[in-house]
């Protein structure tokens, strides 16, 4: 009696945002940890070729990164659309959306292309970053091998391997560190980082393709419309959250932009744990769109770990802040203090729409994407009538980051809606 009970009754299964937690909790952990040793590799490398070059040749591979860091904007968002896509056309019944074996051709083409420019524009961005147009071409080079990898992480991360292509991301940080270490020893100097750098990223590239080359491409690229809205998504996002620096570096004096710049440094790595979370949740919720109770429980524990953070940063600088920036600055840097908690403050509804970038960017949503482009003109107007009043500045850049955070909110709640109700019929 007791067995037929339990095969008829079977004992029912606990539902709840608890639930979703402990379960996906150690794949969550383990995107972690690679991330964190990815960060702390990137920080092993700045700290080595800080102590090793001389202020000039320092001053050489900050303007090469400068090219690298902007050319990582373009790959991320190419990644984001792979990512995307991929998870997407592995969803469907027939699969009739994916190729097994094709090239990679939007990142060649667009990782062709931006070298191109790049390379054509050498001599006025070596002018315009004080540097020489060797470095500049050699962050050229970077370029399409960013955008390959780009891609081949977005088909890991999009076919649910998202271990693998975090740890293909960290192993390229290491692997810089292990090559600049050999730089070092060998004595080439500046030549020997920036070697580093490119032949870190090669293995990587070389790796990822390896790892990835099972896995079915989608058919659509990024000049679909779907690519467009997630490019303009992703790049849109990353000016309005970096070009606060770039305004105050022009309209204030240059010790205060660089006071500023130095804070926000130290107050970005709160977009570490939404940027960790997307790796991890973002193909699951293209495969979940047709489930809306179930990304609605997604998009509020993102959201909640997001302003969590932010207000544990906030609270940590409020208390540490001096000890912080003695530690890591210069004496010259002790006013810089002052600064972190109204920046933290101001970059606390960023954090958190940066939570809601990821279903934003799961859904294609054009309204997100026409929501950024006006805050990025707004943000241009507010900042080019408050700056060099920085606290002016700082007020206007978290009332257009709240008015940003709220309409994603409501974006994602009128697609509810909508999914609701087309379930129904």
């Amino acid at each position: 009696m007791a067995e037929h009970e339990t095969k008829t009754n079977p004992k029912p299964q606990r539902t709840g945002i608890g639930v979703h937690v402990r379960s996906h909790g150690k794949a969550l952990l383990a995107v972690g940890v690679a991330s964190g040793l990815g960060i702390i590799a990137s920080f092993a490398f700045q700290l080595l070729s800080a102590r090793v070059l001389s202020p000039a040749d320092f001053g050489l591979l900050a303007a090469f990164f400068v090219i690298v860091n902007v050319a990582a904007i373009g790959s991320a968002s190419l990644q984001s659309t792979v990512t995307v896509q991929t998870a997407s056309a592995l969803t469907t019944v027939e699969h009739g959306d994916v190729k097994r074996k094709r090239w990679p051709l939007d990142a060649i083409v667009l990782g062709l292309g931006g070298a191109a420019v790049v390379a054509a524009l050498s001599p006025w961005l070596a002018s315009a970053l004080d540097t020489t147009p060797l470095v500049i071409l050699a962050a050229a080079v970077t370029i399409p091998l960013s955008f390959v990898f780009a891609d081949t992480v977005g088909l890991l991360q999009g076919s649910g391997r998202v271990a693998q292509a975090v740890w293909w991301s960290t192993f390229s940080q290491i692997a810089r560190v292990i090559f600049a270490v050999g730089a070092i020893a060998i004595g080439t100097g500046l030549g020997g980082f920036v070697g580093a750098v490119l032949a870190a990223l090669v293995v990587a590239v070389v790796g990822g393709l390896w790892t990835a080359h099972g896995v079915p491409r989608p058919q659509k690229g990024v000049f679909s419309q779907a690519g467009v809205t997630i490019i303009v998504l992703t790049v849109a996002f990353a000016w309005l959250t970096s070009s606060d620096v770039i305004f105050l570096r022009a309209g204030a004096p240059e010790d205060l932009a660089g006071m500023y710049a130095s804070v926000t440094v130290l107050v970005k790595t709160g977009f570490l744990l939404p940027s960790t979370l997307s790796l991890y949740l973002l193909p699951r919720f293209v495969a979940n769109r047709d489930n809306p109770n179930l990304s609605r429980v997604g998009v509020l524990a993102t959201l909640g770990l997001s302003v969590a953070t932010s207000v544990a940063m906030i609270l940590v600088f409020l208390v540490l802040g001096d000890w912080i920036v003695g530690l890591i600055y210069p004496a010259a840097y002790a006013p810089a203090a002052d600064l972190l908690v109204p920046t933290a403050l101001a970059y606390l509804p960023w954090i958190a729409a940066q939570g809601m970038m990821i279903k934003m960017t799961s859904s294609t949503s054009r309204g997100a994407a026409a929501l950024l482009l006006v805050a990025a003109a707004a943000q241009w107007i507010a900042f080019t009538i408050t700056i060099p009043n920085i606290g002016a500045m700082l007020i206007s850049y978290a009332a257009i980051g709240t008015i940003v955070l709220i309409a994603f909110f409501a974006i994602d709640m009128r697609n509810a809606r909508r999914l609701r109700r087309a379930l129904v019929v």
